[in-house]
C-alpha cells in the first residue's frame, strides 16, 4: 500500500484555536481517508473468475469529490472497473458547472465492485487495486490500496507416479503368448521344450526330413505370421528383441537317437530360414530339440474319445520312462489306438515352431520426465505450474500427460480447462482422471 498526501501543516497552524485545530483534523480524516474493501469474494463459473470486492463509502463533505476505480492485477494483465463517482452537493454544482453535466454518482455507505477475468488469465499472483482520487479545497489527492487475493483452496487430485506406456512389444505379448518380457525369460533346453505350449505359426515336415518346404500344408501362412510378429517387434525403436527360441519335435514313432537328431535339425532349419529375411546375430536364437510332445499326445487321445481315455492318460502320465511309455500307448487295445493315432495325428507332430521372442523395453525418458513433474507436485509446497505446464507442451502426444495437465491447470484455479483435461484423459481410460472428475463434481455440488 502506498499513499501521496497534502503536505504536513506548517507549525504556524498549531498556534490556531483548539476548535479550529479539531475541525481542521476532522475534514483532513475525511479527505485523506483511503477506500479500501472491507472484503471480496471469489466465484467461478462459465470459464471465468468473477471477483466481489465490498466497500464501506463515508459520506463526502459537500465541497469535496471522490472518484474509486478497482483494479484486477495479475502480472499478466489487469481489468479495471468503471469509475465510481461521490460528490458533495456543492462539488457537484460546481461540476456541473464546469464541465457541463454530472457523472452517475454512486452512493455512500456498503456497495460492492463486481470484476470479471477469464480463468486462463489467473495466476499464482493476483492483486486486487483501489485507486482513489480525493478533491477538497486544497487540490486534488491521490492514492492506492493494494490486497493480495488468495484463491479458493483447490481440493487435491490424484496424481500418482505414470507408468511407461506400453510398446508395440507389449501389445502384441497380449495377443500372443509366445511374445514375453525379458522378465519371465526362461532358458530353453529339451526338457523345457518338451513342455512349452505349441503356438500357431508351427512348421511341419514330412516323415523322417528337417528340409523346411514353404509350400507344404500351410507352411507359408504359419511363416507369414512368425515374420509378421518379428517384424512388428524388430520396427520398435523403444525394444529390442534379446531371445528368440525355436524347438524341433517328432512324431512318437521311430527311435529315440534319430528322433533328437531329427528334432534338432528341423529347429536349425526354421532359424535360418528367420535368418534370410533378418539379420540377425547368433547370439538371439536359442535352438533345441524338444522330443516327443507328449501334451500333443494326450490332446489327440481326447480328440478321439477314446474308451477309458482319461485312465489311459493317467497311466501314460504316471510312467516316468519315456520308453515305457511309448511300449504302453502302442499295446493299448492290442495296438489299434497307436495305429490310428500313427495315421490321423502324427503328422502333425513333425515340426518346429517359435516358443518364444523375449524382448526388452528402452528406458523410457518420457516417463522419467513426466515423473519428475509428478514429484514437483506432490513433494514441493509452492511449484511453478506455468513453468511445469510448458514443460509437458513437449509431450501433448502421450496420453498420460492430460491428467497432469488437468491437476496442474486446476491448482492454477483454471478449473474449466482442467476439467476438459480430465474428461479426455478418463475418455482414454485413466483411471485417475476419472477420480478427479468426481472430486470436481463434488465441488460443484456443496
Amino acid at each position: 500500500m502506498f499513499y501521496k498526501g497534502n503536505e504536513p501543516l506548517k507549525h504556524t497552524l498549531m498556534k490556531l484555536k483548539f476548535l479550529f485545530f479539531a475541525l481542521v483534523v476532522s475534514v483532513f480524516a475525511v479527505s485523506h481517508a483511503q477506500i479500501t474493501p472491507e472484503r471480496y469474494n471469489a466465484e467461478h463459473s462459465d470459464s471465468c473468475w468473477h471477483f466481489t470486492f465490498d466497500y464501506n463509502t463515508p459520506e463526502i463533505p459537500s465541497d469535496n469529490g471522490m472518484v474509486v476505480i478497482t483494479h484486477l492485477c495479475t502480472p499478466d494483465t489487469c481489468i479495471s472497473s468503471t469509475a465510481r463517482h461521490y460528490q458533495g452537493k456543492r462539488y457537484n454544482r460546481r461540476y456541473i458547472r464546469r464541465y457541463g453535466n454530472s457523472p452517475e454518482l454512486s452512493q455512500t455507505g456498503w456497495n460492492e465492485c463486481t470484476l470479471t477475468i477469464p480463468e486462463s488469465a489467473i495466476n499464482d499472483t493476483i492483486y486486487g487495486v483501489t485507486y482513489c482520487e480525493y478533491s477538497d479545497k486544497d487540490g486534488c489527492h491521490q492514492s492506492y490500496d493494494t490486497v493480495a487475493i488468495c484463491m479458493p483452496q483447490a481440493p487435491s487430485m490424484s496424481c500418482h507416479r505414470v507408468k511407461p506406456m506400453r510398446t508395440i512389444a507389449d501389445h502384441i505379448a497380449m495377443e500372443h503368448p509366445h511374445v514375453r518380457s525379458m522378465a519371465h525369460y526362461v532358458p530353453l533346453n529339451s526338457q523345457s521344450a518338451s513342455e512349452a505350449d505349441i503356438t500357431p505359426s508351427v512348421v511341419r515336415y514330412v516323415t523322417n526330413s528337417s528340409k523346411l518346404n514353404p509350400e507344404y500344408l500351410q507352411n507359408a501362412e504359419s511363416i507369414e505370421e512368425l515374420m509378421g510378429i518379428i517384424n512388428d517387434v524388430l520396427a520398435d525403436s523403444t525394444t529390442t528383441i534379446e531371445a528368440i527360441q525355436i524347438a524341433g519335435y517328432t512324431s512318437p514313432d521311430g527311435s529315440e537317437s534319430a528322433n533328437s537328431r531329427l528334432g534338432y535339425a528341423r529347429a536349425k532349419a526354421l532359424r535360418d530360414h528367420i535368418k534370410q529375411h533378418h539379420h540377425l546375430p547368433d547370439s538371439i536364437f536359442e535352438i533345441a530339440d524338444g522330443g516327443k510332445h507328449w501334451e500333443m499326445v494326450y490332446d489327440d487321445i481326447r480328440s478321439m474319445r477314446t474308451y477309458d481315455g482319461d485312465e489311459l492318460i493317467s497311466r501314460l502320465k504316471a510312467e516316468k520312462s519315456p520308453q515305457k511309455r511309448e511300449a504302453m500307448l502302442k499295446s493299448y487295445n492290442g495296438g489299434t489306438l497307436y495305429r490310428e493315432l500313427l495315421e490321423r495325428m502324427f503328422p502333425a507332430h513333425r515340426i518346429a515352431c517359435c516358443t518364444g521372442i523375449y524382448y526388452n523395453n528402452k528406458e523410457d525418458s518420457t516417463t522419467y520426465a513426466l515423473n519428475r513433474i509428478v514429484d514437483e507436485l506432490i513433494y514441493n509446497p509452492a511449484p511453478d505450474y506455468r513453468k511445469l505446464i510448458d514443460e509437458l507442451k513437449q509431450y501433448d502426444d502421450d496420453p498420460r500427460v492430460l491428467n497432469l495437465q488437468g491437476v496442474i491447470e486446476y491448482s492454477r484455479h483454471h478449473r474449466h480447462a482442467a476439467e476438459r483435461a480430465f474428461t479426455k484423459a478418463a475418455e482414454m481410460g485413466d483411471e485417475q482422471a476419472l477420480v478427479n472428475l468426481r472430486i470436481i463434481e463434488n465441488e460443484k455440488n456443496k
